[in-house]
């Protein structure tokens, strides 16, 4: 076995390689750029080793300072775990020519299947069906490339060396081409340093099914079960399951021997995940299936695999990398329950998913459950990087034990300082769609719209503002005739708006003034998590969670999150100036679509920023001329930066 382990990576994944690595004996280096200087993977390894600034392509894309640090400090193996550097054949290639164990499968390999073109070439000579589409290549116009008719609209682009879900855009009409291939290939050039793209059918509908598979270096592959990943939101994976209780166990065997066919058709070494859009609309008993892209890595969702099955992949990856065979047959790999794992992002479901930065001021995470993590109490959440900052992994003897698990703990998570999509995971996690097991890869789009239109109600206001009354101010009954006519008030938050709130006691219960509305409050009854009430003449029921200045009730699926405030300003989330156009986040200026002097309409985009590996519209939000257009290419701006001026 190895004696030094580098991981190339940084966050939740770097954690987690380490932990396994010192679970069998090998030290580990970490690598960290200024804005990991002291992060949790940092010091979680046996030694840390400065990469370069915090620019992804200055440190964790850095291929030559990555090399110059693992052959000063003598490591002997390199896992490039996941994103960056982790399907660059040239790095691994790189990596083999110091004499340096790459975890993973041959250079050659990877620049086969880590290039989607290359890779449904590969696959078509193993029998298996793929996505109809072509590649876009170099000294072509991208307005000329509709050259095969019988691809029709809506398509795909996607960048042809991408992968998590990055440099990919649904075209639903010609006029929308053009820009999302530029989008597209600015994206793509900035994640993976490869502008190169294809295009392809977009299947719409259907499930997102994958295969674990794993071969050694004596010729023994074997596949370790499927993962339904089919909710998705812009084709980043938000639940992960397995196994794939959806789908029939003869479709299923099928994708086995498909994996396995295209593995042993490739030579392929070490773990891999192939990827297939089971078309659901096909015979119930046999549904047909695609080939959509092989993943020369670890994927991200590795964990549920891990769950049902009892084994670590990171340690099999490291196995098959020392030279080791396979010590699981293929009549070893047996199911038991059934996983979900849950991505935690730092972002903000309720205005289109922006990323979050800031500092996590408290982060209390659920207890006696798996969470990957890679960040803790304290740390700085910045922009140059993915917002992922963890995985929640529940595992039980059933689905539908293991939903309601991931209920319960989705419940216990407490992250303040910045926005998370918990609130979102938890509405995704019950929903009809999910709890009926019939979601398919466009269906969380439909959840988002209700989720985005989803708005507290007054009997939501009236439970938070009745238990921070007497929760914390701990009142009887029979003090409420203290207050007299002129009652009480409470300031409360809710996404951002502040609300005031004022209660008058009469003999039976309350009388509630919200935004110019009465409310009659009665027959009060607060028990451990639950609190009971009739308002306007209807029961009322829910359950809460309170805990100090923050109180959260919980309908239907949905979590309602109220904030206590001492002093606040009547607001909401319009600029005072509506002719301003802020910067809603720390980045980078891409691309400026309009200069000074020009009319602009209501919506019309007007600048490009990236964010997170992310690229982001800012539109404006009035008709109107450009005053001034303060934004300049390739800028980096900040949060609440004003961009453009429009009169």
């Amino acid at each position: 076995m190895f004696q030094k382990l580098m991981v190339a990576n940084r966050g939740e994944i770097a954690c987690r390689i380490i932990k396994t690595a010192r679970n069998l004996g090998i030290k580990t280096l970490a690598i960290y750029s200024d804005s990991d200087k002291n992060s949790a993977h940092v010091l979680l390894a046996d030694e840390a080793c400065y990469v370069g600034p915090s620019v992804a392509s200055k440190s964790y894309l850095n291929i030559k300072k990555i090399l110059e640090i693992a052959v000063v400090r003598n490591v002997d193996a390199i896992h490039p775990g996941y994103g960056f550097l982790s399907e660059n054949h040239a790095f691994s290639k790189k990596i083999e020519s110091k004499g340096i164990a790459f975890i993973g499968p041959g250079w050659k390999t990877i620049k086969t299947m880590g290039n989607k073109k290359n890779a449904k070439q590969a696959v078509l000579k193993a029998g298996i069906p793929t996505v109809p589409g072509y590649s876009l290549q170099e000294n072509i116009r991208s307005e000329s490339l509709i050259i095969d008719k019988t691809i029709e609209y809506p398509l795909l682009i996607k960048a042809a060396s991408g992968g998590g879900g990055k440099g990919m855009r649904i075209v639903l009409k010609e006029s929308e081409f053009e820009g999302a291939i530029q989008s597209v290939k600015r994206e793509a050039l900035s994640s993976f340093g490869n502008d190169e793209i294809i295009i392809e059918k977009y299947i719409q509908g259907g499930k997102h099914i994958e295969v674990q598979i794993a071969a050694d270096h004596f010729g023994n592959i074997i596949h370790m079960m499927e993962r339904d990943c089919s909710a998705q939101r812009r084709y980043q994976k938000v639940l992960e399951e397995s196994p794939a209780t959806s789908i029939p166990q003869i479709t299923k065997e099928k994708m086995y021997e498909a994996a396995i066919a295209i593995a042993r058709t490739i030579n392929y070494t070490n773990l891999g995940t192939v990827e297939f859009i089971v078309d659901t609309s096909g015979n119930e008993n046999d549904v047909p299936f695609y080939f959509l892209e092989m993943n020369t890595r670890l994927q991200v969702e590795h964990p549920v695999t891990e769950a049902i099955l009892g084994i670590d992949l990171v340690e099999m990856q490291l196995e098959i990398a020392a030279g080791k065979k396979l010590s699981p047959k293929q009549s070893d790999i047996k199911s038991k329950g059934h996983a979900i794992e849950a991505r935690v992002y730092a972002e903000n479901p309720k205005k289109n998913f922006m990323p979050s930065t800031g500092k996590i001021s408290e982060l209390r995470l659920p207890k006696n459950v798996r969470l990957d993590f890679g960040v803790k109490q304290g740390d700085q959440i910045e922009s140059h990087y993915d917002p992922m900052l963890g995985k929640l992994i529940v595992h039980d003897v059933n689905r539908e034990l293991a939903q309601k698990k991931m209920s319960d703990c989705l419940r216990e998570f407490k992250i303040k300082g910045i926005n998370t999509n918990l609130e979102f995971l938890y509405k995704l996690n019950n929903d009809p769609s999910f709890l009926e097991n019939i979601m398919q890869v466009d269906s969380v789009e439909l959840i988002v719209e209700k989720f985005r239109k989803e708005t507290a109600l007054h009997s939501h206001f009236a439970s938070a503002a009745i238990l921070f009354l007497f929760l914390q101010n701990k009142f009887e009954k029979k003090m409420w005739r203290i207050w007299g006519e002129r009652g009480t008030s409470l300031r409360l938050s809710h996404h951002d708006r502040f609300f005031e709130i004022k209660l008058i006691a009469k003999e039976n219960g309350l009388l509630l003034f919200l935004e110019n509305e009465s409310y009659e409050v009665s027959d009060i009854e607060i028990s451990a998590g639950v609190i009971e009430f009739t308002l306007r003449g209807y029961n009322i029921k829910y359950e809460y969670e309170r805990e100090n200045e923050i109180v959260r009730v919980f309908d239907n699926g949905g979590i309602f999150h109220f904030e206590l405030q001492e002093d606040y300003e009547q607001r909401d989330n319009t600029e005072i100036n509506e002719g301003k156009v802020i910067a809603p986040i720390t980045g980078t200026v891409v691309k400026i679509l309009k200069k000074n002097g020009q009319l602009v309409s209501t919506g019309e985009p007007l600048v490009i920023i990236e964010a997170m590996k992310m690229e982001y519209e800012l539109k404006a939000p009035k008709a109107g001329r450009i005053k001034k257009m303060k934004a300049k290419p390739k800028e980096i701006i900040n949060q609440n930066d004003i961009l453009v001026e429009i009169d």
